[in-house]
């Protein structure tokens, strides 16, 4: 079995430094769990790099029951990138916890040829196999999800009873809090085909200056690719026989 690799990345920097990997997933705001990109950043990073390119499409950091607001702002999102057939990975849940299957339909009307992946609003779903029953229902193709928990290696059992679940009609890809040291660990025990991280490091410096926030949260929030943690992933996975 060969595992892709997905690298989620805010910048074109770090989409450059993914490119031995099979995909990147660009987003921004990676601290919070990753919200929609601008379209500039998505066409920057498809103009640096060769590989195929899935964009988040989250209108908030908060929660995943969206006002009417927000699910306008997933729609035209939507329509923006999959205008391009970018692959779009987003996703909401009712207030009983199932997937938002209106919300879900609307956006396969807007982009017709996207891919579309169901995004970790499916760890907070009241049942997640259940879900992916939905899921495989409203004709999506990938889900990203943990397990449930917030590291995909505390929900490795919980990703094994829903890639048996979803077999060969679905993809389910894992994320949270995957590196070298358990990737190949977290492979063997849930049989995912796919693996999905963030490789972002801060940049440590002191900065002077006015902050950009009246409330003094910081002056810098620089980051650079964490291209070691990028390639200690890939070689675990090729000296596993996994590519």
């Amino acid at each position: 079995m060969r595992v892709a690799v997905e690298v989620c990345v805010a910048t074109v920097e770090e989409a450059m430094a993914a490119a031995d990997a099979d995909t990147v997933e660009v987003c921004t705001w990676l601290a919070s769990g990753g919200v929609t990109p601008s379209n500039g950043l998505v066409d920057a990073v498809r103009s640096a790099v060769g590989l195929p390119v899935r964009v988040l499409v989250r209108p908030t950091p908060g929660g995943f029951v969206h006002t009417g607001a927000q699910a306008h702002a997933i729609l035209v999102d939507a329509e923006v990138f999959g205008g391009g057939a970018l692959g779009i990975v987003t996703g909401g849940l009712t207030e009983a916890g199932a997937p938002d299957a209106a919300l879900m339909r609307e956006v396969k009307r807007v982009a017709p040829e996207s891919e579309i992946t169901f995004h970790r609003a499916i760890d907070h779903a009241g049942d997640m196999l259940l879900a992916i029953d939905a899921c495989l229902d409203l004709g999506v193709q990938r889900v990203l999800s943990s397990g449930g928990e917030t590291l995909a290696i505390d929900g490795a059992a919980r990703l094994k009873a829903m890639v048996d679940r979803a077999g060969d009609r679905l993809l389910i890809a894992a994320a949270g809090g995957i590196n070298q040291g358990n990737v190949v660990e977290l492979v063997e025990r849930t049989g995912v085909r796919e693996v999905h991280f963030a490789a972002q490091l801060a940049v440590k410096r002191v900065v002077h200056g006015a902050a950009m926030s009246s409330t003094h949260a910081g002056v810098s929030f620089d980051t650079e690719p964490d291209l070691a943690k990028i390639e200690g992933v890939l070689n675990a996975l090729v000296k596993a026989g996994l590519r």
